[in-house]
């Protein structure tokens, strides 16, 4: 009898082992994992070399590693036993930190391969190239300069793991001695956040700022153009001449939906609208659609950062057709997006590029086919010395 249940077992082992590669073949594979933000692997193609190089059945490997049957459920049910179980500080590279926050886990002290002293120098020093072509069509440059969460926010991590305080630190004291040495404008939110305090400007569970931060970080750029632009902006519009909605929808955090959304949370999201409302003409990817936010209506719906401006887009052009008002560019990261229902009130035209998705031309001839007034990037600070995507300006990646 003993042996006949180890000859069971046995073979329920064997099942197992060839049951698993077949269903997760059979199963319908995800190219990307919306919870790792990441792309998975792909079937591997044989061919006689990665049959000789044994690559072929390494990819096979990786390949079921990254399918295999029921993997979100597995993942899923692994990390609620750590946080609820084993109450352990670090799940899926997300440190639990104080007050609630979510904080990225920073493996190595000192590995900063985009803000690195030349990195940081270069970027600097094309940042003026681009501003001599905007002076040459008759414009003005501002860099604006955006902590993420867990830069702001660095002294909620437990004492034992790296927040990368001194990185951020010299990266930022670096980036702001070279713009300064090149004559650019900036402003230097970080600083702003710090002189504003009694105020949450960021999400606990979601690497972004909340409205309060986009608001002040909108406050901030208009009332310096109008202060000191040539051309005229009106003053920054004040939060009581405006409608704040609270969104009753629960929200789903970048940072927690890493962990599968199981971290407790009581977060919201709010959408400003200006009482004294303009007519205006929206246009995303060429598209009409007068739409800023973007939600399901359903209060049991979970909604994420895309509510604002619908997510990250190539571009995306609003025309308010009063042509004594100055015309605006913006180029930057997903920190545009929350900004971009609020900046475009006082321009007669406000066109929006993510150079991550826009290929069509490089920024340079975008700037000198449409001749803005006045351009405004928008930067992370973990980001300063990137010289990909937003940092591209001459568009090596364009068709």
């Amino acid at each position: 009898m003993k042996r006949l249940g180890q000859t069971i077992l046995i073979l329920i082992f064997i099942l197992i082992i060839f049951a698993m590669p077949v269903l997760t073949k059979l199963q319908k594979n995800e190219a990307v994992s919306q919870v790792e933000n990441r792309k998975l692997a792909e079937a591997p193609v044989l061919t006689i070399e990665t049959l000789l190089n044994g690559k072929y059945f390494s990819k096979w490997e990786t390949y079921i590693a990254d399918h295999i049957y029921r993997r979100n459920d597995w993942i899923e049910n692994y990390t609620f036993l750590n946080i609820f179980l084993l109450g352990r500080s670090k799940i899926n590279n997300i440190v639990l930190g104080e007050d609630g926050f979510l904080l990225p886990f920073n493996p190595h002290k000192g590995n900063d391969t985009f803000n690195s002293e030349a990195n940081l120098s270069e970027m600097a020093k094309q940042l003026k190239e681009l501003q001599i072509e905007i002076e040459q069509v008759g414009g003005r440059f501002c860099f604006v300069g955006i902590p993420g969460q867990a830069s702001i926010h660095r002294d909620k991590y437990p004492r034992h793991f790296q927040s990368n305080g001194q990185l951020l630190d010299k990266a930022e004291d670096l980036m702001y001695e070279n713009l300064e040495k090149q004559g650019i404008e900036y402003i230097n939110m970080y600083r702003v956040f710090q002189n504003n305090p009694g105020k949450e400007y960021y999400y606990r569970t979601d690497h972004h700022y909340n409205f309060e931060g986009a608001y002040l970080t909108y406050y901030e750029i208009i009332k310096k153009l109008h202060q000191e632009a040539a051309v005229q902006v009106d003053a920054p519009v004040e939060k009581g001449e405006m409608n704040i909605t609270t969104l009753p929808n629960p929200f789903g955090g970048s940072r927690n939906k890493q962990i599968y959304n199981l971290y407790p949370k009581e977060e919201q999201i709010q959408l400003g609208y200006f009482k004294n409302q303009i007519p205006y003409e929206k246009y995303t990817n060429g598209k009409p659609d007068p739409r800023f936010y973007f939600y399901n209506e359903d209060p049991n719906s979970i909604i994420t950062y895309s509510v604002y401006m619908g997510g990250d887009l190539a571009e995306t052009v609003i025309k308010t057709n009063r042509s004594e008002l100055p015309k605006l560019l913006i180029f930057g990261d997903s920190y545009t997006n929350a900004i971009e229902p609020l900046m475009y009130y006082h321009f007669n035209e406000t066109r929006i590029l993510d150079l991550r998705h826009y290929n069509k031309m490089s920024l340079i001839k975008y700037i000198d086919e449409y001749k803005p007034d006045m351009v405004i990037m928008v930067r992370d600070d973990g980001n300063y010395g990137n010289l990909t995507g937003n940092g591209n300006f001459k568009g090596e990646n364009t068709k």
